[in-house]
């Protein structure tokens, strides 16, 4: 299945980037650190070629401490520049400062001012690094894909950074990549199914970390091992997404399991582990 996300829109995003690549020194790539790879444009890597790179595991608070690590080694063993990131709160803001020094340093050449990039998918954040690079407010920053609109500089010392619209390819062929970049909210929910969203999640919940269904909606035992479906039954059961007559309404059972997640209320999770395909400096 073939799933289609603005193509208009995304086709003005890659052509203003392309636009903008000669006046960047450094690109600094955000990916949503609950899925690592799933959050990264396949097409990036053509679009800014040779362009030295920076990429940030971004949102770590929301995501398995234990796979982020993971997800660093896996990529600076195929020599990334890769940092974990949590930009609501910059705590690795001065490994970050540390590492665009040397990066710059060791491949460009000697000028006053360096001018960097951040560049991603909708809704993984790019705006708060760019706030915590410029030590201000200085670009606004949503819950939802789509809040920035256009370009925007900042400067900071040597550093011009500029902000950039979310980069979301127009065609996601792989479903299973469409379900995550929806499940972290990178494009609307809404554009699937929720009951497809929440029984892929709890899918991936049974599997992976079942603790985490067991401790937030008390559910445990034969519900807790069966299947995704029966699952999703239970849980609107015991939190009481009733229709008249008693039936689950599963749509809005759905619906609150996607928000739980997003919210982080489920816990630390990532939705897939190191053993893919690496997207190749």
């Amino acid at each position: 299945m073939e799933i289609q996300w603005y193509p208009g829109h995304m086709a003005k995003a890659n052509r203003e980037l392309k636009a903008i690549l000669p006046l960047l020194d450094i690109i600094i790539e955000v990916t949503d650190a609950r899925i690592p790879q799933s959050g990264r444009n396949p097409d990036l890597i053509n679009l800014i070629r040779n362009k030295p790179r920076i990429l940030l595991l971004n949102k770590v608070d929301l995501a398995d401490p234990n796979a982020t690590n993971q997800w660093v080694d896996h990529y600076r063993a195929v020599g990334e520049k890769v940092l974990p990131f949590d930009g609501r709160t910059g705590k690795m803001l001065p490994a970050l400062a540390d590492l665009i020094e040397q990066v710059g340093r060791e491949t460009l050449a000697p000028k006053a001012v360096w001018r960097l990039g951040v560049v991603g998918i909708p809704n993984c954040g790019k705006s708060s690094i760019l706030n915590r690079l410029a030590g201000r407010s200085a670009a606004p920053v949503g819950e939802r894909p789509g809040v920035t609109r256009g370009r925007q500089w900042v400067k900071r010392g040597r550093w011009e950074i500029l902000d950039t619209p979310g980069l979301l390819w127009p065609k996601i062929g792989d479903v299973e990549t469409g379900l995550k970049l929806a499940l972290v909210g990178a494009i609307k929910p809404e554009n699937l199914e929720p009951e497809e969203l929440a029984l892929t999640l709890l899918g991936w919940l049974q599997e992976n970390y079942p603790d985490r269904i067991q401790n937030y909606y008390g559910i445990a035992g034969p519900e807790l091992a069966g299947d995704a479906y029966s699952l999703l039954v239970a849980i609107g059961r015991q939190r009481g997404c009733l229709r008249r007559g008693g039936e689950v309404d599963l749509r809005r059972t759905a619906e609150l399991i996607g928000n739980d997640f997003r919210q982080g209320k489920l816990g630390a999770i990532t939705l897939e582990t190191t053993n893919v395909s690496p997207v190749l400096p």
